[in-house]
């Protein structure tokens, strides 16, 4: 028998938590029976999200989805091995990020500033490097996808959150380049021209895409993969 790898729990509460009891079930099935796996879809709410099989259902492939809702860049480097390196899937299609903003907003209750955009920058970009590296040295095809722009006016660090993301999909680009990744570019899809915020009618709060975001999306990745001869 196959020994299954797990994270376990963390040290403090943490959406990645949530649905570690249902993937640990589903992993095990995967490895144990042998499962050949086309495509993971790894990520945050996002990706949870979406009815994959409402786009994809018709298709032949073995497509997972391994999305968490509140995830962020450190947590899904620390499951990565579980939900997708030994799941061996071909393919796997990583977008993460935004969550990882919400360490910039300025917390009232203390008085106390939240993190630097540089930071932040600095903390996803080497949170997703090592996860594409994890990918690389497993011989699966790891696809990158930019984050979504956001406008999230209830919040103190709107535009901090949108400097943010356009900083992080920088420098994912430029890795793909020089790793020579398959980057989806979403962002320039739903980025209002001439500024840095999501456009309206794509998300339900400036943040989760809606029906016409994710039919967006799923254009958009489709696309990419077709261009690179990667059919669903």
């Amino acid at each position: 028998m196959s020994k299954i790898i797990d994270p376990g729990f963390f040290s403090k509460q943490v959406s990645a938590d949530n649905k570690r009891g249902e993937f640990n079930t589903k992993n095990t099935i995967i490895v144990e029976d042998n499962v050949d796996v086309d495509f993971v879809f790894m990520g945050d709410s996002i990706t949870d999200n979406c009815e994959i099989n409402a786009y994809l259902g018709r298709s032949n492939k073995m497509i997972l989805n391994r999305g968490i809702s509140g995830d962020s860049t450190e947590y899904v480097l620390k499951r990565f091995d579980a939900d997708v390196i030994q799941l061996k899937p071909k393919h796997c299609i990583l977008l993460i990020g935004v969550n990882d903003a919400w360490d910039l907003e300025y917390e009232p209750w203390s008085q106390t500033e939240g993190m630097s955009v540089e930071a932040a920058v600095k903390r996803a970009y080497e949170n997703i490097k090592e996860m594409s590296d994890k990918a690389k040295s497993s011989n699966i095809n790891l696809i990158m996808c930019s984050i979504l722009p956001t406008n999230m006016t209830f919040t103190n660090r709107n535009k901090e959150r949108n400097i943010y993301v356009e900083e992080v999909n920088s420098k994912l680009r430029r890795l793909c380049e020089e790793e020579n990744l398959i980057y989806v570019d979403y962002y320039s899809e739903f980025v209002e021209e001439g500024d840095i915020r999501v456009k309206d009618g794509l998300t339900f709060e400036g943040l989760h895409p809606n029906t016409e975001g994710y039919n967006l999306m799923m254009k958009i990745l489709k696309e990419t993969l077709s261009s690179n001869d990667i059919e669903f």
